[in-house]
């Protein structure tokens, strides 16, 4: 273990993520090793740090709180780097992390950059001024060792505080196919001047599956992808952004999405909204199977110019619906469907936050 700071390292102009920030456990090279059921408290760094060549280590069941950065730091050698030197295949579940950023604002709860394999769920991620999980370390369609990430079931909240812009509850990079982000619960993510998100792939986010997450309360959209290549984005409910619900900003010549099987819930706010030159009659997205509902009682806008009948003559929502997908309670923010739901009969499956964020002490699941 290296617990000292890497020379040469000027952490006052430490770039996004606070990515140059060292942490308090620094591991390189390390295989299988645990650090688990600890407390790192009042540190001005990172928590824990997995570098170059890390291997199937565990970071599990930690409370990681009051840190001057964030909670856990992963990377090793990039696509064009020694492949001993890469870094993937380890665990960082159930953890607490709270109460970050004290002291560099944009740092997030966990950074994966250049890694594979991992396996990032269970985690309590909350009250930072950034993101809560990044993943991804390359901006466009160049070659990346981020792939086959599994991040789920973390419940992540109270992000931003209207102090940085930018941010994702779950913010992507680079081309990683077989990563994916399931189960998530999501919510009040406040942005200073733009981009206050939830689910948030930028730029080159490709080949991601993102299903049955809960997001909402986000004073931009609670989805936003910039630009990437053949997205899934299915059996989600995105609800009460304070913008618009879905936005899909920069044209490429692909189909970003796949956006299918989604509950949307709006107030007032148009349900999808471009950018960058962005026109939807251009068709880089594929829509069809959703539920939209604007809770004010009004039609819903499909977006600012496009009412539901224009919406399908672009070709998109042939066969979604506009219905109250009667949950629970809106009003408390319980997206529990009763069983008459209209979403289910276009192949929407209920999604169980029951087992969100980290798990009881002694629970075999967490092996």
């Amino acid at each position: 273990m290296d617990t000292g700071s890497p020379p040469g390292i000027d952490f006052a102009s430490s770039p996004q993520a606070a990515s140059r920030v060292p942490a308090v456990f620094s591991l390189r090279g390390a295989r299988h090793c645990v650090i688990e059921e600890c407390a790192i408290r009042h540190v001005g760094l990172y928590a824990v740090e997995l570098a170059d060549g890390c291997v199937g280590n565990r970071v599990v069941g930690n409370d990681m709180f009051d840190l001057g950065a964030g909670g856990v730091k992963i990377s090793g050698a990039d696509a064009h780097g020694p492949a001993a030197r890469r870094t993937g295949n380890n665990k960082v579940t159930d953890n607490h992390i709270h109460t970050c950023g004290r002291v560099f604002h944009s740092a997030v709860g966990v950074l994966s950059r250049h890694s594979f394999g991992n396996d990032i769920s269970h985690n309590h991620i909350h009250d930072l001024f950034y993101s809560g999980v990044s993943c991804g370390w390359v901006w466009g369609y160049g070659d990346s060792v981020s792939a086959n990430n599994r991040i789920e079931k973390n419940h992540i909240h109270d992000l931003g505080h209207g102090w940085l812009s930018d941010m994702g509850g779950i913010y992507t990079l680079s081309v990683q196919p077989g990563t994916v982000l399931r189960g998530n619960l999501i919510h009040d993510v406040v942005r200073a001047n733009y981009g206050g998100w939830a689910i948030y792939p930028d730029e080159g986010s490709s080949y991601l599956v993102i299903e049955n997450n809960v997001c909402y309360n986000t004073n931009s959209q609670p989805f936003h992808q910039h630009y990437g290549h053949e997205n899934i984005v299915r059996n989600n409910i995105f609800a009460f952004g304070g913008e618009a619900q879905i936005a899909v900003s920069r044209v490429d010549d692909c189909v970003a999405i796949t956006f299918e099987r989604n509950i949307v819930l709006t107030d007032g706010q148009p349900i999808f909204v471009g950018g960058y030159g962005h026109k939807f009659d251009q068709r880089k997205l594929i829509s069809d199977l959703n539920v939209f509902w604007d809770v004010s009682g009004r039609p819903p806008l499909l977006s600012k110019d496009h009412d539901l009948d224009a919406w399908r003559a672009l070709g998109y929502d042939c066969h979604s619906v506009v219905a109250d997908p009667k949950c629970r309670d809106f009003a408390s923010r319980d997206f529990a469907l009763e069983p008459d739901s209209p979403a289910f009969a276009l192949g929407f499956q209920a999604i169980d936050l029951a087992d969100v964020g980290p798990r009881p002490k002694g629970d075999g699941r967490r092996d």
